[in-house]
């Protein structure tokens, strides 16, 4: 039986039963959609959290009708749950039904009349330029931890990578003549992501000041070291953020994510094509880029509302 190697570290640390077919799925995600482990053990999880509910009315997941389904999502809304969380535990079930379909197992697809519940849209939290700015003054550049913090900040606002494509950075992914990145991104989408003067100021000052020091003894090539010489995992990077956040006194929530909004957001107010900022945050659809239209559109009704003598109308937004 195929298992990822995220599924395998899960195992080790605390054994659950799980079907086999489930197992398989996982499986599946991993070897043929590419999927992160994260994604896969987020998959495992909703579908494990279904079985135990079938276990409880005598039945298992190749045994399942459309009613089945509908009773454990009025199950779902009784305990609050998040919408959000409902619309994703149904998403995950919709995949796993098409990949039973596909492997032979059941028939019909439970789940194909069901659709995916109207969520309201909700604007990503995107610092302002003083917040950024404020974020990126970092003044312990004496220190090699310091000096590293900078240049993976200034990267992570010129890039807008998220966290988890930060932390697997090699060498070799940079071009420093072009200064681009190549980026495996999710669903082991390949892109290009260039970025500016500033940031490969400091990424250069990082590498050959910093870098060398926090290699220590350890044949590490990943780009970005801890104080140990290892690679910096994602948590570590988000820490960094809250951390020169807290020291800089910006009172709103900053993450790497936040960053990342910054950084499309910021591209499309000083006009940026939309198509341009989806290639370069990797999503797989232009819908997914579109929200930043939407938050660019609120913050120019601000400055209008802010600065104008005739205050801008209802019609604008408010912001």
């Amino acid at each position: 039986m195929l298992i990822t190697k995220g599924l395998f570290r899960m195992r080790r640390n605390k054994f659950t039963a799980v079907p086999y077919w489930i197992e398989q799925f996982s499986s599946d995600l991993w070897l043929t959609k590419g999927y992160t482990d994260a994604t896969v053990a987020a998959y495992r999880s909703d579908l494990s959290g279904f079985h135990r509910w079938l276990e409880t009315r005598g039945k298992s997941c190749l045994e399942v009708v459309e009613d089945d389904i509908s009773a454990w999502l009025a199950a779902l809304h009784e305990k609050t749950l998040n919408p959000r969380t409902v619309a994703r535990r149904l998403a995950s079930l919709k995949s796993f039904y098409r990949f039973l379909i596909k492997v032979g197992k059941v028939s019909e697809d439970p789940t194909s009349r069901l659709s995916k519940p109207q969520l309201p849209r909700s604007l990503p939290n995107t610092p302002t330029n003083a917040d950024v700015v404020s974020l990126l003054d970092i003044t312990e550049l004496n220190s090699c931890t310091g000096l590293r913090d900078k240049a993976l900040l200034e990267l992570l606002y010129a890039t807008g990578l998220r966290a988890s494509e930060v932390s697997g950075l090699m060498m070799n992914d940079l071009e420093h003549e072009r200064r681009a990145i190549r980026i495996l991104g999710k669903g082991e989408r390949e892109r290009l992501v260039v970025y500016g003067e500033e940031a490969a100021f400091w990424v250069n000052l990082y590498i050959s000041r910093a870098r060398p020091a926090l290699r220590q003894d350890y044949k590490c090539d990943t780009l970005f070291l801890s104080a140990r010489g290892k690679r910096m995992r994602v948590e570590a990077i988000r820490l960094i953020v809250r951390k020169h956040a807290k020291n800089n006194n910006i009172t709103r929530p900053i993450s790497t994510h936040s960053l990342r909004h910054a950084f499309a957001t910021h591209l499309l107010d000083g006009g940026a094509d939309l198509r341009a900022i989806q290639i370069l945050l990797g999503h797989a659809s232009i819908t997914t880029t579109q929200i930043y239209t939407s938050v660019s559109s609120r913050r120019r009704s601000a400055i209008h509302k802010r600065n104008h003598p005739r205050k801008c109308p209802n019609v604008c937004g408010d912001a």
